[in-house]
């Protein structure tokens, strides 16, 4: 969806770009994503190899004729061979790169397999990211973090992410969200949307919801998004266990006016993350004039304070404050009104996918401009 975004607005712009990608992303659906991403420009995808396809030979005459005809490279992963590829064939053809770890080196990313991480990080990865010509970062906290946990990292660009609400009316896309799942009409809705897995919280906002089905019988918290099937299974009976049925919808993963519909049928958006880097779902709330309650683990937090979009609360004392937060809130309806407000305004001018695609192209010329001085 990044780079996805990134290419469509640079395009516009008289950039065109070439995307070369692995399905080892794509989750199964490559030919879907090939053929979309083919559409708006030239993609291929390399081996299926997770150790060993980047040193193929072909895999490195693939690369290394792409990264000769273009101007500049950007790397969108970390603890991926092909970076070791990508800098080996930048170097010999002298092309500058630049690379987004994308929350890859906070310190909670990296105590995920810690030991393997830190292995491949000492006697791989560190040489691809110190060649580097500039890490881009999507918040300042993103970039703060990487610095306290690694030392003489190259310069580094903090460039927002966006989000990129439809015009339609907010009335018609709840509208339709209410045919489609008709519990919700009627109800004020606490949304989560998002990847389901333990570190984004729904653990807490489903700890604290039976206090808030007795202060607000007509709350219901609606979940949005897929998950490991394993997972799915362990919040059913988390809320079967607790006779949250009534008060749970848990949707699937929705698209397109469907989603857009679940932000303008709620009061609320939460997202108690554990760790998170940009969370482009904030970015997304708050264009539809949804306040957010988030956690200061997700980076994004700078961003909400700075426009008044919503609450910010302490890592370490969340689960003492979620639900003080959202029933106030909910019992606070011109406080939530101008929180859904600022937060429109702010990121209906900051966080969009057009300017980010303007700052981008912007670190681009001044890194080809520091090359062609060297």
């Amino acid at each position: 969806m990044v780079v996805e975004n990134f290419v469509r607005e640079s395009i516009k712009l008289g950039h065109p770009s070439e995307i070369i990608s692995t399905p080892l992303f794509c989750d199964g659906d490559e030919s879907i994503l090939l053929q979309r991403l083919n559409e708006l420009a030239p993609t291929t995808f390399l081996s299926r190899s997770r150790a060993f396809a980047p040193v193929y030979r072909s895999t490195r005459r693939q690369l290394g004729e792409s990264i000769r005809t273009a101007d500049i490279i950007h790397v969108h992963t970390l603890c991926n061979p092909v970076n070791m590829v990508v800098r080996r064939e930048c170097a010999r053809h002298r092309r500058p790169y630049v690379l987004m770890p994308h929350g890859m080196l906070d310190p909670y990313s990296l105590t995920v397999r810690r030991w393997r991480k830190f292995l491949y990080l000492l006697a791989i990865e560190r040489k691809n990211i110190l060649a580097a010509d500039r890490l881009i970062y999507t918040t300042a906290e993103e970039a703060r973090l990487a610095r306290n946990k690694l030392v003489s990292l190259p310069k580094g660009v903090v460039i927002p992410l966006g989000a990129d609400a439809p015009n339609q009316n907010c009335e018609e896309l709840a509208s339709r969200f209410f045919e489609r799942f008709p519990k919700a009409r009627g109800r004020r809705q606490l949304l989560f949307l998002g990847r389901l897995h333990f570190k984004k919280g729904l653990d807490r906002i489903l700890m604290a919801l039976p206090s808030m089905v007795r202060n607000v019988p007509n709350v219901l918290c609606t979940i949005v998004g897929d998950g490991s099937p394993d997972f799915q299974v362990a919040l059913a009976r988390v809320i079967a266990a607790q006779h949250l049925e009534d008060y749970v919808l848990m949707t699937g993963r929705l698209e397109g006016a469907l989603k857009w519909g679940a932000y303008a049928s709620a009061e609320l958006f939460l997202l108690p993350s554990r760790q998170e880097n940009f969370a482009i779902t904030v970015a997304e709330s708050m264009q539809m004039g949804v306040p957010v309650i988030i956690s200061n683990r997700v980076n994004t937090w700078p961003y909400v304070r700075e426009a008044g979009a919503g609450l910010i609360l302490d890592e370490d004392r969340i689960e003492g404050y979620l639900e003080k937060a959202i029933i106030s809130l909910l019992q606070d309806g011109d406080r939530r009104e101008l929180m859904g407000k600022c937060g429109q305004q702010y990121a209906r001018k900051n966080l969009t996918w057009a300017k980010a695609a303007v700052r981008l192209l912007k670190c681009y010329d001044e890194v080809l401009a520091c090359t062609a001085l060297a």
